[in-house]
């Protein structure tokens, strides 16, 4: 055997680097997901913290009515329980045949990386 031919014998058999292809093949991939994952939570935790909010504000209405008494003041209430995204979401009060009425609106735009999407979010609660 020529010196030649056991040289692209033993080429074909090496294997390092190989950990480093599959790194580049599968790390943006996880990389998107993650982001992902973590942009994902970031609107749970927002959604979680608005049904909080405005739960807090329509028993304030209902039950605190020196601290809650016009609707800037529940709105402030609602404002000051409110501990998600960076993005404040909209309040409104009102009084309902069910008690006081608060809701809150805001539009999340979930971004992972190359895919952005816009998702309503929304949030009432009337309590008597």
């Amino acid at each position: 055997m020529t010196g030649q031919s056991r040289s692209k014998g033993r080429l074909w058999r090496d294997d390092r680097g190989t950990t480093a292809v599959e790194f580049a093949l599968v790390a943006p991939a996880a990389v998107m997901l993650l982001v992902g994952i973590m942009g994902l939570s970031l609107m749970l935790l927002s959604i979680g913290s608005m049904h909080f909010a405005v739960e807090a504000a329509a028993r304030c209405a209902s039950f605190i009515p020196t601290v809650c008494s016009s609707p800037t003041a529940i709105i402030a209430y609602a404002n000051s329980r409110y501990s998600g995204a960076l993005i404040a979401p909209v309040f409104t009060y009102a009084p309902a045949a069910c008690g006081n009425q608060v809701s809150a609106s805001i539009t999340y735009t979930l971004d992972v990386g190359l895919f952005q999407q816009s998702v309503p979010l929304s949030a009432t609660s009337c309590f008597p």
